[in-house]
Formats: C-alpha cells, structure tokens, sequence
C-alpha cells in the first residue's frame, strides 16, 4: 500500500510539473453569456447566448481576433447565430492571451432590430450590449460570460476513468 501510494504521489508530481511547463493545448473552446437591458425601450429584458471557438492559433501578445465556430443568441424573443446577416464576422476578442469578450454587429435592417455585443478593454468586465431599433430606439445592457457547463458524456467519462483507476489501485493492493 505505501509503495503504491508513492508511485501514485509521484505521478502527480510529474503531472504537474509537464502542465506546468508544456503549454496548455488548443482546443474548441464554448462558453456561455447572459445579461439584462438596463437602458431603453427594452430596458429589463434579459438575454443569452452561447459561442464556441478555436483557440489553436492564439499568441497571446497584443490585440487578437479568432472567429467563432457557432454562435446563438437569444434578444426580445428572436434567435439569432452566424447565419445572421451581420456587418462583420462575429470573433472572440483577446488582449495579451486574456479574452475581453465578443465583437459582433447585427444591422436594424435586417432584423427589425439592430444590436452590438462589444468587447471590453482588458478584461470582460467593461463589455457590454448595445441595441437600436428600425424606429430609433436604442439602449444598452450588461454581459457577464461562463465557461459552459461540460456535456453529459464528457462527465461520465471522467467518471468512468476515476472509477477504473480506483479498480486497478484495490487490484493491485489485494
């Protein structure tokens, strides 16, 4: 048991030692965003989304634009994603590697509504949500972002690899 015990520390130690030395490999990263209209003729009404990217091609030194793989937002009771005609593509927005929010623009013509979701400066704590209407209307919002909550299947697989590896440990030690 002791002699398991250290080889089990041990790994851990090595673990954490390549995670902190190898950089953290890219992948699709999906996160969740929500507010609520403080201003306006939609003042009071909440919003959501989700969006998803890839991170692969990040540097993390200036100003940084990736776009987004999928995108859904919900506003006044319409859905709107990347099929949206938009006056430019929809990014997620990083500064020094650190990600400041979304920059997408969806024109009140197309629509009858228009909106903006806008990056902040260093951090996502100065982003926000501005909307206007085809009869002039307009008004701003909160946005605070989530990580998104992991599949159902992703979990069990953490699960099920726990369990194995508790299985082999109470194997080896009887």
């Amino acid at each position: 048991m002791n002699y398991l015990m250290k080889k089990i520390t041990l790994a851990a130690v090595l673990a954490m030692t390549v995670s902190m030395v190898m950089p953290a490999q890219a992948a699709i990263q999906s996160l969740q965003f929500a507010g609520q209209v403080e201003s306006g003729y939609y003042n009071g009404t909440s919003y959501q989304g989700q969006f998803s990217f890839d991170d692969a091609s990040l540097l993390a030194s200036g100003t940084e634009l990736l776009n987004l793989s999928s995108l859904n937002f919900n506003f006044g009771g319409s859905l709107f994603n990347l099929g949206t005609p938009a006056l430019a593509d929809a990014t997620a927005v990083f500064q020094d590697g650190v990600f400041t929010g979304l920059e997408w623009s969806v024109d009140s013509n197309s629509p009858a509504i228009g909106f903006s979701l806008v990056a902040g400066y260093a951090d996502t704590s100065d982003a926000f949500f501005a909307y206007d209407t085809a009869l002039g209307l307009s008004g701003t919002g909160s946005l605070a972002y989530a990580a998104t909550v992991p599949e159902p299947t992703q979990s069990g697989m953490i699960l099920a690899g726990l369990g194995l590896i508790g299985l082999i440990a109470a194997r080896r030690q009887s």
